[in-house]
């Protein structure tokens, strides 16, 4: 028989460790391309607990941008904001302007209006000399028509209208 080399060969490859870094961003950013949120975050979260991908600051970078993208693109905003906040810290030089509002475009075409306000209103305080492009983004939102009564009054409290 010549199960036993089979064997032996499929020990060996399990025996040379898990998934390389680069394993896990394909993986997950083939699952956020499938338009699969839930899977591409499982991804990122084994990933970024992974020794592989702790030892290399830029591929636990291109996990959280990953995690950044899928929660925009499934509507959750508000979590998009507090992990900008979080991340701003670790990667200053990533976290920038036109991220938070890349980010506020994918959340209000996921239909997270609010989150996108959330994400507009956040990155126009931690970058006040962008503040044109922020007010800007919070227009367009504002002429779109989507707004609800209450995202109206936020706006409204926090100046923007």
């Amino acid at each position: 028989m010549h199960v036993w080399p089979v064997l032996a060969f499929a020990a060996l490859l399990a025996g040379c460790g898990g998934k390389s870094a680069a394993d896990y961003h394909n993986e997950a950013r083939s699952a956020l391309d499938g338009g699969d949120t839930a899977r591409a975050l499982r991804v990122v979260e084994e990933g970024l607990g992974a020794d592989a991908v702790k030892k290399d600051p830029a591929a636990a970078w291109r996990l959280e941008q990953i995690r950044l993208e899928a929660l925009a693109k499934g509507g959750k905003g508000t979590d998009v904001k507090r992990e900008l906040e979080r991340l701003a810290g670790a990667y200053p030089a990533q976290v920038n302007a036109s991220l938070y509002r890349s980010l506020a475009d994918k959340a209000k075409t996921a239909g997270d209006t609010a989150g996108a306000i959330d994400v507009l209103t956040a990155g126009d305080k931690r970058f006040p000399a962008e503040h044109a492009s922020f007010v800007e983004a919070i227009d367009a939102l504002k002429s779109s028509g989507s707004l609800d009564p209450a995202q109206v009054q936020k706006l409204k409290a926090l100046g923007y209208l």
